[in-house]
């Protein structure tokens, strides 16, 4: 009797171990194919599928041929050298237009214009219902894209400098101690944006020069400025444009103007 009640004993641990292995292995495998299910199965579902719908709704499809011709044609319009058009299917076609070396920003500009509309009449106007991005360029890009940063660097910094020389004019015309101190504290002040500037355009000789035409300012006394009266202010100014960047050319064909829009 004893042994079998020992016997039944086991049996009832190893039916618990039994039922609690079975529970924990559903849990196991519950939680698993969780996992699998939002790492996997809804983003595959979701796939291709976009909430506002497609972005190609209610466009016509480009017909190859026309980029094709369009290619074509865009050779033979002066001062052009060749067309690229590029179109992914999407809503947006970008058209390179490759002039030759030396074209104005003029011309470049008129072939390229030439080029997109005889796009939009080939394609019925088709080619109205997409963002047709247009850049206009020749040589090497990226060459021409650096030489233009480093031109760039270059005006700011001749630009800061004409604006010292400006101020030491003013100052010299009309020397108050305020329109003495402004150019001096540009010139001698190495936290300034223009300290660097003047160094680079005119060297150390030509900022002691700045220096030396400031020291020699007499400004006026109290007695003085009370008979001048209030001094005019130093004129605000606007750092200028410039032809730098010639090329490449970016701009966006303007339906409502029927023609291109150019990026400054």
């Amino acid at each position: 009797m004893k042994n079998n009640g020992i016997k039944f004993k086991w049996k009832r641990r190893l039916k618990f171990r039994h039922i609690y292995a079975i529970a924990l292995i559903a849990a196991t495998a519950y939680f698993a194919y969780s996992v699998v299910e939002l790492l996997i199965f809804v983003p595959m579902r979701a796939t291709g599928t976009m909430i506002l719908g497609s972005r190609m709704d209610e466009i016509t499809l480009l017909e190859e041929d026309w980029l094709t011709e369009t290619e074509t044609f865009g050779a033979t319009v002066d001062d052009v050298d060749y067309v690229d058009i590029f179109w992914n299917l999407g809503p947006v076609v970008y058209v390179s237009v490759r002039i030759e070396p030396g074209t104005s920003r003029t011309d470049a500009r008129s072939a390229a214009r030439t080029v997109v509309e005889h796009l939009i009449e080939i394609s019925d106007e088709v080619a109205l219902q997409y963002d047709i991005q247009v850049v206009v360029s020749y040589g090497d890009v990226s060459e021409q894209v650096t030489e233009n940063q480093a031109a760039l660097v270059l005006h700011v910094h001749e630009y800061n400098h004409s604006f010292v020389e400006s101020l030491i004019t003013h100052a010299e015309r009309y020397p108050s101690q305020y329109n003495i101190d402004r150019p001096r504290a540009n010139i001698l002040n190495q936290e300034s944006v223009t300290y660097n500037s003047i160094r680079i355009v005119a060297g150390d000789e030509g900022r002691a020069e700045m220096l030396a035409r400031i020291d020699a300012i007499t400004p006026l006394t109290e007695e003085e400025l009370e008979e001048e009266g209030p001094l005019p202010r130093h004129p605000e100014r606007q750092i200028s444009s410039s032809n730098i960047a010639r090329f490449p050319l970016w701009g966006t064909w303007n339906n409502e103007r029927s023609r291109i829009s150019w990026s400054p």
